[in-house]
């Protein structure tokens, strides 16, 4: 009797315990407050627009909070980059449906998990196999959302290139406009478009990955009592049950979906069972339970195992997907541990350290020349966690010159610990090459140039001096003409002299020599040096140097780079001289230059066709040019190589008006 007693006890509790409970999250007697919340109604079934009514799954849960806190909410449609900038000034209280911003923690407070989604792959029906098939090996274009982790899968990845949206609505319409071979995007938002839009025929899904996509409601940093009551009302909502009922209400999620309404079934099921075998008596309750209890285990086990099954296969195609993404980079990867020990090793950098197999688990302070790159920056990323950038690294094996461009940057695990350390590396030997070679032939041409204005400058001082040479012996005991033949017969040679002495002083090869010199004779003998080009093109040139301007550098580099500007500036002239077509138009160049504090600035200045304000921007870009015959190098060339010799550059222009340069040298810059 006692027996029967406490089994019908027990029946009770496990009744009372199956029924779903609320409460409130807070006071009913507390003022009603009204936020106002940013939302992008781009994400269905999440959040979305429909006859002008805003609607979804993340507007159902966060109405719930605010019903039982008493608080009134206030939606503004913003895009995602509008509804971060106005919570961060404070025109929104909070953003609903946001990801994750790693970049942005130091502002932004995350709730926990509002709805969570996965990565999928769609694409028509007609090509899913194929696209499976040679993934690998063909050219595909995807559609992806911008900013996004789906982004993240095809970056690196050679043989595919990406179409990029604003939102995952507008991700689908660029596939269904057959602008895309197949769509990157959350798998809950696209079973819903094609729902919607009868499309479930057309368009399959090949495939979806572990990635998680989670979205959560942001609320800015200093908010926390906010911060506390959403997640507070989050996880009630959870425990209540409520919270999946209104999941399975928007959310037509396939299996996970099945599980979760055989979950109910079973539940409801079980209580209904419970009921019986209380009504029935001991001996029909007992074997009620357990066939129903073997039943729910024999279910809860299957599914167990498809779920393991599915898990396997989700996360073999994520590692597949890895190693694709690595090994179709046309950069060098390797990843280590802070001991150095190799992870990964990619057979672009095969190539470059000349190894046949993979060094996994072998030290990379043994693999040339990965070990000499690391020297000294390998310690300052472990310890400071910080990239490290090296534009140029040269390299010698046999007789032969590499010349590699490298990154270096921390690898932390999802608790931000320093795991190891991840290093890409990028030959462009021939890329300096071919910066080379046009530099030489710019040069080559403005010497032609130079030649072709003084070659007159030369022969009026030898024409001089034969004359004085043929005068000789008529007068040579002239007293008058001895003085003239003293003092004009140097002065012509040493005119010469200077001009012979710029020329090869331009010409002589590039090797860098940084020594200190006096930059205002280095300016005014390159404006001497065009002097009879400009007269010949009848442009007015002034020098405004002021003061003795030491400077610390190489000057060949350096004349070169002031010599390339003037030029600029001469061709400016005369584009603008024949688009005007102005008698009254004078073109002119001014060089101003002056100390500074610990600083030395020159200005070349011209009055010619100047820039408008694209071409300004576009102006330091390599091989943009607005000449017909142009190569687009010259500018930003000149500038790489002053700013290698401590040297900032920056320009002004306004279009049929000016151009000014200005360069500024100083320790600084070093």
């Amino acid at each position: 009797m006692k027996h029967r007693k406490c089994i019908c006890l027990l029946f009770i509790m496990m009744l009372l315990a199956a029924i779903p409970t609320s409460s409130t999250f807070a006071d009913p007697t507390s003022p009603s407050v009204i936020l106002n919340v940013g939302v992008d109604p781009s994400l269905p079934p999440f959040q979305f627009e429909e006859d002008g009514k805003l609607m979804g799954f993340n507007i159902d849960i966060l109405n719930h909070i605010a019903a039982k806190n008493h608080i009134q909410i206030n939606y503004i449609r913003l895009n995602k980059e509008l509804s971060i900038e106005s919570l961060l000034d404070g025109r929104v209280d909070l953003v609903l449906g946001l990801r994750y911003d790693p970049s942005l923690t130091d502002k932004i407070y995350y709730t926990e998990s509002v709805v969570q989604s996965v990565v999928c792959m769609l694409a028509r029906t007609e090509d899913s196999k194929e696209i499976q098939s040679h993934l690998n090996s063909s050219y595909y274009i995807a559609s992806v959302e911008n900013d996004s982790v789906e982004l993240n899968f095809l970056e690196n990845v050679r043989l595919v290139n990406f179409n990029v949206a604003f939102n995952q609505e507008d991700a689908f319409e660029l596939l269904l406009m057959d602008r895309a071979d197949f769509l990157l995007g959350v798998k809950d938002t696209a079973e819903y478009l094609l729902d919607k839009y009868d499309l479930t025929k057309e368009y399959t899904i090949i495939d979806s990955y572990t990635t998680p996509i989670e979205y959560s409601i942001a609320v800015k940093g200093e908010n926390q009592n906010l911060y506390n009551l959403l997640n507070k009302g989050i996880s009630q909502l959870k425990l209540s049950g409520e919270y999946e009922n209104l999941y399975l209400k928007w959310v037509d999620n396939g299996e996970a979906n099945i599980a979760r309404r055989l979950k109910s079934i079973i539940r409801i099921s079980f209580i209904g069972l419970i009921v019986g075998l209380f009504i029935l008596f001991m001996g029909i309750v007992w074997n009620m339970q357990l066939k129903q209890q073997v039943k729910l285990k024999t279910l809860e086990l299957s599914k167990s195992n498809l779920d393991l099954e599915a898990q396997i296969i989700e996360t073999r195609n994520n590692n597949e997907l890895k190693d694709l993404i690595c090994e179709s980079s046309p950069r060098g990867i390797a990843i280590f541990d802070v001991a150095g020990v190799i992870s990964i090793f990619n057979s672009t950098a095969l190539a470059m350290a000349e190894l046949k197999e993979p060094p996994i688990g072998e030290s990379i302070f043994n693999i040339e020349p990965m070990n000499l790159m690391l020297k000294g920056s390998m310690d300052m990323v472990v310890r400071e966690s910080k990239g490290y950038i090296c534009d140029q690294f040269k390299y010698i094996r046999g007789k032969k010159e590499f010349i590699y461009r490298y990154v270096m940057y921390p690898l932390n695990d999802y608790e931000k610990k320093l795991r190891g350390v991840i290093i890409t590396i990028e030959d462009i030997t021939q890329e300096c090459k071919l910066k080379e070679q046009i530099m030489e032939r710019d040069k080559n041409r403005v010497l032609t140039q130079i030649i072709s204005g003084i070659s007159h400058e030369i022969r009026n001082p030898l024409t001089t001096i034969k004359t004085f040479i043929e005068l000789l012996p008529k007068k040579i005991d002239n007293q008058k003409f001895k003085e003239e033949i003293a003092l004009v017969v140097p002065e012509e040679i040493e005119r010469v002299n200077n001009l012979i002495e710029s020329l090869i002083d331009y010409a002589k090869p590039k090797s860098q020599n940084k020594t200190g010199f006096q930059l205002d004779e280095i300016a005014s003998a390159c404006l001497t040096l065009f002097k009879p080009v400009l007269e010949q093109d009848n442009i007015d040139h002034d020098n405004h140097i002021q003061g003795s301007m030491y400077v610390y550098g190489d000057k060949s580099q350096i004349k070169q780079g002031i010599i390339n500007f003037i030029l600029n500036a001469i061709d400016a002239i005369k584009e603008r001289a024949e688009t005007i077509h102005d008698s009254s138009y004078q073109g002119r160049i001014i060089i101003d230059g002056f100390p500074e504090g610990n600083c030395v600035k020159l200005f070349i200045r011209d009055n010619g066709i100047g820039m408008d304000k694209e071409e300004l921007e576009r102006a330091y870009e390599i091989f943009y040019t607005t000449k017909e015959k142009g190569t687009g190098l010259g500018l930003p060339l000149s500038i790489q190589m002053l700013e290698m010799n401590n040297c900032r550059v920056s320009i002004e222009s306004r279009k049929h008006e000016y151009t000014e340069i200005t360069l500024v040298f100083g320790s600084e810059f070093i």
